[in-house]
């Protein structure tokens, strides 16, 4: 175990900075050149909006790209790193799919005792291969905080039947993703819009194919705008810990859980139940509570980014609940 000259253990990184100090950095670069740690390696998207807004001053008008490989992460085991005292890392022979990177801008992430770390540099050509200079500044992963909803509350229930036994977990939210205001395809990224159209393409011929109703169709915006995001960010501050899924999208119709592949949790067919709570300000019944069961209508996965979504359509809830979950949307 390493100890720094303070004599501390490594593990201590202050927790309520989102950089690295001095003495902090100096131990990762140890932990990094003993350690064979693996990282990930992933193209920051600001090229594009850089290009963009080349193009906005220009006055042509932006147009949909097609996602450059290079936006999608790309794992790299720690024995083919080799991490110089001076703060660099090189990659001998690298594969093709890190070539890729070769003069770009780069978000190396990696885990240092379980704690997410990144840090933003440039890939260089060099005669061994190519090589990434570590910065000054190292960062610690900051996961987007859960939005409260209004202070609106969902219990997903294991046990169709019985919200009170069996087992169940709290779902988190999204500032980007407002439950009651419909979404809309101007919320997708433009960069990502060209892949959320052929998701989306793909995904209703699914549907249809085989019978299934789709409404207004505004739940696949929110699926498809999920599936396409590259944002990095979206990655756990903390290694293999399991997260509860996400609600992405509600209606009087549906609903739409999301989460990374290993964490989503609902099986295509299978039913479950949900529990909604809603705070009452004003009156004397300081809650509305909807219960709910639901079936699994299909799971759509990005195979790339390990993301999923589960579209769910309710089998069984109150007709006065679905009025009260539409009025809701603005």
């Amino acid at each position: 175990m390493l100890i720094n000259q303070a004599g501390k253990n490594p593990s201590d990184l202050k927790k309520d900075s989102a950089q690295l100090t001095g003495i902090e950095r100096q131990l990762v670069l140890q932990y990094l050149m003993d350690a064979n740690v693996p990282v990930t390696v992933t193209e920051e998207p600001d090229f594009a909006a850089e290009k963009d807004s080349e193009e906005k001053k220009s006055g042509g008008e932006p147009e949909i790209r097609t996602v450059a490989s290079g936006v999608f992460p790309v794992a790299l085991p720690g024995e083919q790193l080799t991490v110089l005292d001076q703060g660099i890392i090189l990659l001998k022979n690298p594969p093709e799919s890190v070539k890729v990177f070769n003069g770009k801008k780069v978000r190396v992430q990696f885990y240092f005792n379980r704690l997410g770390l990144y840090f933003i540099t440039t890939v260089k050509n060099v005669k061994s291969g190519l090589a990434l200079v570590i910065p000054s500044v190292i960062n610690k992963i900051q996961e987007k905080k859960a939005a409260a909803a209004e202070k609106f509350s969902a219990l997903l229930c294991f046990s169709p039947k019985d919200s009170a036994s069996g087992t169940s977990v709290n779902c988190s939210f999204l500032e980007d993703y407002p439950l009651f205001v419909s979404p809309k395809w101007s919320d997708i990224d433009e960069e990502n819009q060209l892949e959320a159209k052929s998701y989306l393409e793909r995904f209703v011929m699914l549907f249809r194919s085989v019978g299934k109703t789709i409404g207004n169709g505004l739940f696949f915006i929110s699926v498809v705008r999920f599936l396409s995001d590259k944002k990095s960010d979206a990655a756990s501050s903390i290694e293999g810990r399991k997260n509860p899924p996400t609600i992405i999208y509600i209606d009087g119709e549906r609903l739409v859980f999301a989460a990374k592949k290993e964490d989503i949790l609902l099986k295509k067919g299978e039913e479950y139940s949900v529990v909604l709570s809603f705070p009452i300000e004003k009156g004397p019944v300081k809650e509305r509570t909807v219960y709910a069961l639901f079936v699994v209508e299909d799971v759509f996965e990005d195979s790339l980014q390990k993301k999923a979504c589960a579209v769910c359509t309710y089998t069984d809830i109150k007709k006065e609940d679905v009025r009260y979950l539409e009025d809701k949307k603005s």
